[in-house]
């Protein structure tokens, strides 16, 4: 059984069955949880390198 919130009662989780759970999914009762903030990739600087010798 899932445990779900709802947009009537966000603040108390309920235990619901499947039936019930995708009733409430298709109209749109649920609250989702929230995301976790998204990470950006970390890029590396090009540095030049100490032994490479130009002209």
């Amino acid at each position: 059984m899932p445990t779900v919130r709802t947009t009537m009662r966000p603040d108390q989780p309920i235990e619901v069955g499947e039936a019930e759970y995708l009733d409430l999914q298709r109209q749109g009762l649920l609250v989702e949880p929230p995301e976790p903030p998204a990470v950006m990739p970390v890029t590396k600087k090009a540095v030049p390198s100490a032994t490479s010798k130009e002209g």
